[in-house]
């Protein structure tokens, strides 16, 4: 049952568009914060990594039985218990004391609001008709882009003034306004999902055993997650480690690269849209940008033009090109696996980020500082390196194998 547009875009789409915003802004904080909490806590690359990361292994575990959850309670109730978290996660890591409440306060932020865009999408399905879809999550998606611009140079003027922790405790003002709004204004349903009469096993069985998924989802899962590695951690440290540049200097690209991720969040769905209604196949154009993207990493592995700005813009254009996936998927599964379908691709992504964000602090730490805190050339060399091996092994996989599958559109 579907209802007045209008009047439930700023019951539905403006209080997730919040929530994913905050999401993806507090996701990307240390790429700014890195450097503050090394010195406040004395903390390395691997603890580092591991505190940024946390956020995205905690996510994952939580994206597991979301689907089912959602099936079964519907978004509003699921949403409301995303932002209770959140707000006890802002709230805890900004009297964090030691790295152990950073790393639980962090962990309290990814079991919250690091899948609500799962949560947006099923709510989506829920209130709108299928022909506003594109259009309502391009809304939800493009808060996302405005959290990450927001944790560039915004963040940094904010941290001249302000304390750090000074950054949670607003982050817990909003979230408790929020909550405030979902509980008494955001409308509640329950749609009974088509696969509640199928056994979760067998539904799961059936995503990952699809030639489809098998050959595209993996090269665009790590697309997503090695983008959301770089930009939410490692970008500041490559730039001011490999490129020598200022934090002003690097917050001015990674504001160059937020402002390409929005357009780019935007731009590529339209434009796959249109390509594919001329008959070009969107799996095509998918392995474009995932191209692009890889090449934008391969770029910095071997330390290409380290001060240009071109890469950063490439990465952000085709960062969240692997989110083209979904509907690539929704037209080859049964009504209903959508839910399920992005859990489990949004599950290996950001297990994936984990690794990545964890896996380059270790690398890193293999060869160590020097005595003002900087990490050697040859120490992102290869972290990069390895990355980019992976990326481009995926990639080749999916390129191989594509040619054998009728993908339609």
């Amino acid at each position: 049952m579907y209802y007045n547009k209008s009047k439930l875009i700023p019951l539905i789409i403006f209080p997730f568009g919040i929530g994913y915003l905050l999401s993806f802004f507090l996701r990307n904080t240390n790429a700014i914060l890195a450097p503050e909490l090394s010195i406040a806590f004395n903390l390395n690359a691997t603890e580092i990594g591991f505190l940024t990361s946390v956020f995205f292994f905690s996510g994952a575990i939580q994206y597991i039985p979301l689907a089912i959850l959602l099936d079964k309670y519907g978004p509003k109730k699921i949403f409301i218990g995303e932002i209770i978290l959140a707000i006890l996660g802002c709230l805890l890591t900004s009297y964090a004391e030691n790295f152990t409440m950073l790393v639980i306060g962090r962990a309290l932020l990814g079991f919250g609001i690091g899948s609500c865009l799962t949560t947006a999408f099923k709510s989506v399905t829920v209130w709108f008709s299928s022909d506003f879809w594109a259009t309502a999550n391009g809304m939800i998606l493009f808060s996302g882009a405005l959290g990450a611009i927001l944790s560039t140079k915004p963040l940094q003027y904010f941290l001249l003034q302000n304390h750090w922790r000074d950054l949670f405790l607003i982050g817990f003002i909003i979230s408790t306004i929020l909550l405030i709004f979902v509980i008494f204004l955001m409308p509640n349903n329950i749609e009974k999902s088509q696969t509640q009469n199928q056994s979760n096993v067998y539904v799961y069985k059936q995503i990952i055993t699809n030639k489809i998924f098998y050959t595209i989802a993996p090269a665009s899962a790590l697309g997503l997650a090695s983008f959301f590695s770089i930009q939410g951690l490692w970008s500041n440290g490559w730039m001011s480690d490999v490129a020598n540049l200022s934090q002003a200097e690097i917050g001015n690209r990674l504001l160059a690269m937020a402002i390409a991720m929005s357009i780019g969040t935007i731009s590529n769905g339209a434009i796959v849209d249109q390509l594919a209604k001329r008959g070009i196949n969107r799996a095509k154009y998918l392995a474009i940008g995932l191209f692009l993207l890889f090449f934008s990493h391969f770029s910095l592995a071997i330390n290409i033009d380290p001060q240009a700005y071109w890469p950063w813009i490439i990465m952000g254009l085709t960062g969240n090109i692997g989110v083209l996936v979904h509907p690539i998927l929704n037209r080859t599964y049964p009504p209903g696996y959508a839910a399920r379908s992005i859990s489990t691709i949004a599950v290996s992504t950001f297990l994936m980020v984990f690794l990545i964000q964890f896996g380059i602090g270790f690398i890193l730490d293999i060869w160590g500082p020097n005595e003002i805190g900087n990490y050697p050339k040859i120490a992102y060399n290869y972290a990069f390196g390895i990355l980019v091996t992976f990326e481009v092994l995926l990639l080749l996989w999916m390129l191989i194998n594509i040619k054998k599958l009728d993908i339609n559109g």
